[in-house]
Formats: structure tokens, C-alpha cells, sequence
């Protein structure tokens, strides 16, 4: 006689897929937050009212003349 055993492989699959999704995720929002970091640190101004990016490419004023 078969033993009636009930489908839980197919829910342990599902739920390890979404687990290493949310995983990756998070590793890649550290990873480019990370990245950003390192890569504006260059156009960061310290003033007396405190940090201020300066990126010239992203300035919208046209210059004089």
C-alpha cells in the first residue's frame, strides 16, 4: 500500500527561490550603494552648513557670456 505523503518539496522549493531573490536584492542595493559612495565621494564639498555635492555635469545654470 502507498503512503498518502503530501506535496511540501514544491513549497520548500518556491520559498528558497524567494529567499535567494530577496537575498540578491539586498546584495546588490549594498553593492551599488557602496559603489555610489566611493564614486561621488570626489564631488562631495564640505561647508559650514554642512556636506553639498557638487557634480559640474549635473549643474542646469548656463555660464556667462
Amino acid at each position: 500500500m502507498a503512503r498518502y505523503v503530501p506535496r511540501t518539496y514544491k513549497n520548500h522549493r518556491a520559498a528558497r527561490f524567494f529567499a535567494k531573490f530577496l537575498i540578491g536584492l539586498v546584495i546588490a542595493a549594498v553593492l551599488l550603494a557602496v559603489s555610489l559612495f566611493f564614486g561621488l565621494r570626489r564631488y562631495v564639498v564640505y561647508t559650514p552648513d554642512g556636506l553639498r555635492l557638487e557634480i559640474s555635469w549635473l549643474d542646469n545654470t548656463e555660464p556667462d557670456g
